[in-house]
């Protein structure tokens, strides 16, 4: 039976922070390693922190480890890389990776995981930075149901909605669909609001109708109110989301599926990005056909009658 009460997590950033510091909150015991040291001082409960020199020194002292990553070269390069997890855990250990990555290459990291007989769960989160935060985050798994079963427990003190997708890979695959998905909901609102606007339209006026028709979307409900707010500081940002939707085109191109929408919508995040606003909110995107039209979507002032 491996130990949940002594964890290893790699990954202390905008995500793996809070996540981590949920986990010390309920009570267990990290062993944490970062490239940036200063975060693991940061962490509450720092009675229960043991900050490794290496990732092969935080392996001798666990056997069950979290990842919370950029991108896929981080994570195949964390497990199977020199001084790498996957040389350095004993047998029965399991990693439980809840970056977002490619679902081709999480195959080939599990595929490979399972010759030296670790295990292995694909469980990516979405959320964001508040969901991290709040401990309300949904994970998308991909794993052995036996597998699952086992995690559930300790990845319920980091969300709220736990969702067994598959076997390895899947929980990848289907969040890089959420993601894909989520960007064509921000351009397709982007767009139309700016052409209401540009027609005339209170914009809060639209909100409030399109919520209660057709349109109705995630980035309406979510994004809209930090778009009239004019308030693009980060949850979520253009350079990550970007990333995202640099994943699905991958796997899309593997598996020989056209992506029409996913192309262009890739090519107008990668406008933001050239333009310097790649660290912005993924809602500002429509700041691109703002531009465009000459106006701005944002909280009108209302006039008080005298």
């Amino acid at each position: 039976m491996r130990n949940e009460n002594t964890i290893g997590f790699i990954g202390l950033g905008v995500m793996g922070f809070p996540m981590a510091s949920n986990l010390l909150k309920a009570g267990k015991r990290l062993v944490v390693f970062d490239i940036n040291i200063e975060q693991a001082a940061k962490l509450p409960f720092q009675e229960n922190v043991i900050v490794a020199s290496s990732k092969e020194d935080l392996a001798k002292q666990v056997d069950i480890v979290l990842l919370m990553l950029p991108n896929s070269p981080h994570v195949k390069e964390t497990i199977l890389g020199k001084g790498g997890l996957g040389g350095a855990l004993d047998q029965g250990s399991l990693i439980i990776d809840m970056s977002s990555i490619s679902s081709t290459v999480t195959k080939e990291i599990g595929n490979e995981l399972d010759k030296r007989e670790i295990d292995f769960m694909d469980a990516p989160v979405s959320g964001g930075q508040i969901g991290a935060v709040n401990g309300s985050l949904t994970f998308m798994v991909g794993a052995k149901k036996e597998i699952f079963d086992e995690a559930l427990g300790l990845l319920k003190i980091m969300g709220e909605k736990i969702i067994h997708c598959g076997e390895t890979g899947s929980g990848q695959t289907v969040k890089i669909v959420n993601q894909l998905m989520s960007a064509v909901n921000l351009v397709s609102m982007s767009e139309g609001f700016t052409l209401g606007v540009k027609g005339g339209v209170d914009p809060e006026i639209m909100r409030d109708v399109i919520l209660n028709g057709s349109g109705r979307c995630w980035a309406l409900e979510d994004r809209m109110p930090v778009i009239l707010d004019r308030n693009f500081e980060p949850g979520f940002t253009i350079d990550l989301h970007t990333k995202d939707i640099t994943l699905a085109l991958e796997v899309g191109k593997e598996l020989h599926v056209p992506l029409y929408a996913t192309s262009l919508i890739h090519e107008l995040f990668k406008t933001l990005q050239t333009k310097g606003n790649g660290q912005k909110d993924n809602s500002a995107i429509i700041t691109l056909y703002e531009e465009l039209a000459g106006i701005e979507v944002s909280k009108r002032k209302k006039v008080i009658p005298k």
